[in-house]
């Protein structure tokens, strides 16, 4: 696989220094989201059925089976009371990313803690960057932390925040929200949920085959999957292409 194009953030270890007023935030809103599903869980609601559409894999049956771990109600009672060191390491794989993102955009109060709501609440993060930007602007002017999927906007979907518009590729670095490593086969399946969603969003929105080519990348971090989103060409596509599936795991746009 080709190399990642930078190396993904981490925060130092919350054990050597007081917690800032995010971290703390952030543990609040982690704890509150994970006590609110151990709490329906235990009200016999099938959260894993009810959710298993937002999971990246090549069938149903596979998000399903994410879903069920990832929705697992001891797990959900375990996370429902973590430490804040366990929270911020839970959450490290994205939590220097949005710390830039929200000092960049000057993001507080309400608007500040709607976002990490979101943040901790989804299945999934992305952290991207347009490159190369179209108007060339620097990386911190086009970088964005977004929830996946993103229930905020109307297309809240990989395609939207790496291809749509202006854009003339992008990185992209996605990690579950409890940021736990990706085994080997979750890792293929999750790419493959990945690169379909895209394309099924992508011929939705008009665009025609071949345009745009995902290559994924190595990554040193267990945790994240890093990926080059560019128009299409001669680059060889990713690995993803061994276990793709014929469906996506989110509806196509109408």
């Amino acid at each position: 696989m080709p190399t990642r194009p930078g190396k993904t953030h981490r925060l130092s270890s919350p054990a050597t220094r007081s917690a800032t007023r995010m971290e703390r935030l952030v543990a609040e809103l982690f704890r509150a989201h994970w006590r609110a599903v151990a709490a329906d869980l235990s009200k016999g609601v099938d959260i894993a059925k009810n959710y298993e559409d937002c999971f990246f894999a090549s069938s149903r049956r596979e998000r399903l089976r994410m879903a069920g771990r990832y929705y697992a109600p001891a797990r959900a009672a375990k996370l429902s009371k973590a430490s804040i060191d366990e929270v911020l390491h839970l959450s490290d794989a994205w939590l220097a990313a949005f710390r830039d993102y929200a000092d960049h955009n000057c993001l507080e109060g309400r608007q500040l803690r709607k976002e990490l709501r979101q943040l901790v609440a989804a299945e999934y993060v992305a952290v991207s960057w347009l490159s190369p930007d179209p108007f060339g602007r620097p990386r911190q002017e086009v970088t964005t932390v977004s929830a996946l999927p993103d229930v905020s906007v109307l297309y809240g979907d990989v395609y939207e925040i790496t291809a749509s518009g202006f854009s003339r590729g992008a990185y992209l670095r996605v990690c579950k929200s409890v940021a736990e490593p990706f085994g080997e086969s979750e890792r293929l399946e999750t790419m493959a949920g990945i690169e379909n969603d895209f394309f099924a969003n992508a011929a939705s929105d008009g665009e025609p085959e071949g345009k745009w080519h995902i290559n994924f990348l190595h990554s040193e971090d267990p945790r994240v999957i890093e990926a080059d989103v560019k128009l299409g060409g001669d680059e060889k596509r990713g690995p993803v292409l061994e276990v793709r599936g014929s469906s996506s795991s989110k509806m196509p746009r109408t």
